[in-house]
């Protein structure tokens, strides 16, 4: 029965992702802080009048309302988990992280989209900004590709060198097909933060006319990458893979190289793409499942320059 148990836990465990598990501790480690600071007696199913000090005593600590929320939601699982009633969807609980969302509006999304013409400035400042020509082709392509693919930074990059992450893009994602005397990128994403099953989404990604075209600088890093196969796409001249802080440290390189004072973030790729394809004339529907988004939450991307 031990056997059986413990794999019932890893199931749980792989439902959700590891970032997803990391805030849910987070949540069980500031009840546990509550607890020892004022002596509280924490049993599960939680008391309405522990949770309440425990959204108080988060209001207090200076979160926002949408932190306290992912907190209950923490907690709200571990009830789920243990198989007791969960005393954060009672009503009084409701009542007060409502008026907590009231007292704290939500701040907007200030972000700015990389836009074409930022684009452009950072890739061509990339010669510049980088030691050898292989790293200079490795992150024009990345940096094309999030902008034209919406993707996200860990679709891109590993966690670490060591780590890779769950939804990094392999080599072996992607195919280049030629026709009409144009090549065409066929890019497999396997999983994402809005696809945790894996169901999967293959983008097709036509070449570009344009200087900017992700098509035509993947093949150009692609001939000369590391050659290595089942390892993550973009890999260093030592074989080592692109990581989430390199990706960044670059972006920020070749910002304050270009003069950009934007808020510009690795994120804004995504925000800017979006913001292209809408207005080329794009479909909301069209943006919404070319980025992989299951919620209105795209709308939000779209900005208008």
């Amino acid at each position: 029965m031990e056997i059986l148990d413990v794999e019932v836990k890893k199931l749980v465990h792989f439902s959700m992702a590891k970032n997803t598990w990391k805030t849910y501790r987070t949540a069980l480690e500031s009840l546990a802080k509550l607890s020892k600071e004022y002596d509280l007696n924490v049993l599960w199913p939680i008391q309405i009048d522990v949770l309440t000090r425990f959204i108080a005593y988060l209001s207090y600590s200076g979160l926002k309302s949408s932190t306290i929320n992912t907190h209950l939601s923490g907690i709200s699982h571990k009830h789920k988990s243990l198989g007791v009633t969960d005393t954060t969807c009672t009503f009084i609980v409701s009542k007060i992280l409502e008026g907590f969302r009231r007292k704290s509006p939500k701040l907007s999304d200030i972000r700015a989209p990389v836009t074409l013409d930022i684009l452009h400035k950072i890739i061509r400042s990339l010669p510049s900004v980088c030691s050898y020509h292989y790293e200079s082709c490795l992150f024009a392509s990345a940096f094309s590709l999030a902008f034209f693919a919406l993707l996200r930074i860990g679709e891109l990059t590993a966690d670490t060198s060591t780590d890779i992450g769950a939804h990094t893009i392999f080599i072996n994602n992607l195919s280049l097909k030629f026709s009409n005397n144009k090549y065409e990128l066929h890019l497999k994403i396997c999983s994402s933060k809005a696809d945790q099953r894996g169901i999967s989404t293959t983008l097709v990604i036509p070449q570009r006319e344009a200087d900017l075209c992700p098509v035509s600088m993947l093949r150009a890093f692609l001939g000369i990458r590391y050659p290595a196969t089942d390892k993550p796409l973009y890999l260093h001249f030592n074989g080592s893979p692109l990581t989430r802080f390199q990706f960044i440290s670059i972006l920020k390189k070749t910002l304050y190289f270009c003069g950009v004072k934007d808020h510009i973030r690795s994120h804004s790729f995504r925000i800017g793409g979006a913001s292209h394809y809408s207005r080329m004339g794009a479909s909301d529907s069209e943006i919404k499942k070319w980025g992989r988004l299951v919620s209105d939450a795209y709308t939000s991307y779209i900005r208008i320059w």
